[in-house]
């Protein structure tokens, strides 16, 4: 078998294999097309020949086009971007590439803020943690570097791109550490460079943290913050309205008084300790100036330059004083701000002042801010004394806010009659349900049935005047209507109910009082140096305007309700507390005698005109056994909702939390 298969082998032929090919050296694409052209032409000289081109060179350039194309795109990707920027630098170096490339990477490396800010929340949502932003840091450090490796200095601009993106994660050290950097290469730091840092603290408070950590966190935010202003009053860097915003978020948390006075004196030229004077740092300020400009102005040296107190900033000062527990600022505030004394630059030359030295010395001349509150303020501010029980004040203030209301309503009614609607302001004040509220829950914290009724008579004049100022203004609108100088919208009353009414924001603790229209600044950056709240530009709209009363009129009627029932049951068990006293033959107080004294119990039964169950129940179930000499229990005897003789003692009131004063069964009283 072996001998068979060897047999049959037989080897190749020449004549088997395909005819071999010659190998021919012919020149190159670059140098062919150097060579002279085939149809007699003239040859080219030697100096017109092109040097052959490095194969390196031409992958390189290549390189770049696409990463240049790349970077023209308005959303590249940002992991594409970044792969061509490392194969680019394998080619280069790090000390080769054109600048503007590193600023193009730099801006497309990562994807936008707001769709990082959009993931991380999503990720938050489902209980998860954003951890991307950190891959991105990295490439931010790697191209600052080789920015700073090829010689150059990154510019304020690139900087302000890597803050962004740290602001949308919340990721405050990194960007304390960015404007570190900043600070050590001189920079010249601007508004937009503290409002990016200012963003990205603020941030940090609102993600939530272990509750453990969180008084450390404060404090940290709370140094990196002074840190800012600090620097900001170093550099002479104007206060922004934004700036201003971020500040009183953060100091809203950390509560810290000092930094609030500081924002307060260099921002709107505002003394907490003498708010109708301008801040003793600015008279020093002027003094210098004066004495370098004497032959410019003298007499009257110019102000620095400072936001314009509004309305929203000074709702938001009440609110953080508040929130502080210093009643006595808020109040000193409120008053200096919404009564402004004459200002302090006025001569009195008139006046013998020789024994205090100079009669007009017109130093540090002065205008103090000038706002008009709105319902926003004195939600605020009855809020506040609500929480640090002054009742007093309370009390003091929703009458004040009634009279603005009453002055408003007056003023409005006269506009309506001779002036066009769209000439016509929007009021500012309105007594809703959340002024009454806070002075009433005052009243009901300490059983103060006084305060009590008197919140209910408030109430009851309240629901009057809201119903015929309904009345009023739907016949107005309908003589409008008639007159045709209004056209009626075509919302319907539905769709303008769901609105709500702006209180403030009270759900946030870092919110303000601060719109997008309130912080807007000028293009250059610069604010207005007027101290005065603007005047509102908001045309009365009298649909809106019926609506709100309705809404108004609607919630109140259901406080008057709401005050009824906690009127009857805290009068019922002070009535049964001192009912037990004297079936126990103890003293009560009585007002009218002035003193603590023992009374009988058929004096109390005529006074306190209590009566037998059966005889109220007389109607309904004849069968009611009739009542037996017993002290006034939870079982037998109620009590009427007004007591004629007896009042509140303070020993007494104090008994109302105690298991003997429980709410009681309710049982008839004549």
């Amino acid at each position: 078998m072996a001998r068979r298969c060897v047999g049959k082998l037989r080897l190749a032929t020449a004549s088997n294999f395909a005819p071999a090919r010659s190998f021919h050296l012919t020149a190159s694409r670059y140098d062919s097309l150097a060579a002279p052209p085939a149809d007699g032409s003239p040859v080219a000289s030697s100096s017109s020949t092109r040097p052959r081109a490095s194969p390196i060179k031409a992958l390189r350039d290549r390189r770049e086009a696409e990463l240049r194309s790349l970077l023209s795109l308005k959303c590249p990707s940002p992991h594409a971007v970044w792969a061509g920027y490392l194969e680019l630098l394998q080619f280069y170096g790090a000390s080769a590439v054109p600048r503007e490339i590193h600023q193009g990477v730099l801006r497309k490396c990562s994807p936008s803020p707001a769709h990082l800010r959009m993931v991380a929340a999503k990720r938050r949502a489902e209980g998860g943690r954003f951890k991307d932003s950190h891959l991105y840091e990295t490439r931010f450090r790697e191209v600052i570097r080789n920015i700073r490796a090829s010689g150059q200095t990154p510019s304020l601009e690139d900087y302000h791109c890597v803050l962004e993106l740290f602001v949308a994660v919340g990721n405050h050290t990194s960007a304390m550490q960015v404007f570190g950097e900043i600070t050590e290469l001189g920079l010249a730091r601007k508004s937009e460079t503290y409002s990016l840092c200012l963003q990205a603290l603020a941030h940090r408070l609102a993600l939530p943290v272990w509750h453990l950590d969180r008084p450390i966190l404060v404090d940290e935010i709370a140094g990196h913050c002074k840190r800012i202003l600090d620097d900001m009053s170093l550099s002479n860097v104007p206060y922004t309205a934004r700036n201003v915003d971020l500040v009183f978020r953060i100091l809203k948390e950390t509560m810290s008084m000092e930094a609030f006075s500081h924002l307060l004196k260099h921002a709107y030229g505002i003394d907490l300790a003498y708010p109708d004077r301008s801040p003793l740092e600015f008279w020093d300020q002027k003094e210098g100036d004066s004495s370098a400009a004497t032959l410019q102005d003298a007499a009257t040296p110019a102000l620095p330059t400072r936001l314009p107190f509004s309305l929203a900033a000074f709702n938001t000062a009440l609110d953080y004083l508040g929130r502080a527990g210093n009643v006595s600022k808020m109040i000193q505030l409120f008053e200096v701000v919404t009564n402004p004394l004459p200002s302090s630059d006025q001569s009195y030359a008139d006046e013998d002042d020789d024994d205090f030295g100079v009669a007009d010395p017109q130093v540090a001349p002065y205008r103090p801010p000038h706002v008009q509150p709105n319902t926003t303020t004195f939600h605020t501010l009855l809020r506040s004394l609500h929480k640090a029980d002054h009742l007093v004040l309370a009390r003091h203030y929703l009458l004040l806010a009634f009279e603005l209301e009453r002055q408003a309503s007056i003023r409005l009614r006269k506009l309506v009659k001779f002036t066009p609607p769209a000439e016509i302001p929007a009021p500012r004040l309105a007594i809703t349900r959340s002024l009454i509220l806070p002075v009433f829950s005052a009243a009901n914290d300490n059983k103060n049935t006084e305060l009590m009724r008197w919140a209910l008579r408030k109430t009851l004049k309240a629901i009057k005047w809201k119903r015929y100022n309904l009345s009023y203004f739907e016949g107005v609108r309908s003589k409008w209507i008639e007159a045709g100088i209004y056209q009626p919208p075509t919302l319907t009353e539905a769709e303008m109910d769901e609105e709500p009414l702006p209180l403030g924001p009270a759900s946030s603790r870092f919110s303000t009082f601060f719109n997008p229209s309130s912080s807007r600044v000028a293009e250059d950056g610069s604010a207005s140096a007027s101290t005065t709240s603007p005047a509102s530009s908001q045309p009365f709209n009298i649909d809106l305007h019926i609506n709100l009363l309705r809404r108004d009129l609607d919630a109140l009627v259901e406080l008057q309700s709401r005050i009824e029932d906690v009127l009857a049951r805290t009068v019922q068990r002070i009535k049964e507390r001192l009912g037990r006293r004297v079936w126990k033959n103890k003293n009560i107080f009585l007002r009218d005698a002035g003193d603590r004294v023992p009374v009988s119990k058929d004096f109390w039964r005529e006074h306190v005109k209590y009566r037998p169950q059966s005889q109220a129940g007389a109607q309904s179930a004849p069968s009611e056994q009739a009542p037996s000499e017993t002290p006034p229990s939870h079982s037998q005897e109620g009590a009427p909702p007004h007591v004629l003789h007896t009042a509140r003692d303070p020993q007494d009131m104090q008994a109302a939390t105690s298991p003997s004063g429980s709410p009681a069964k309710s049982t008839s009283v004549s």
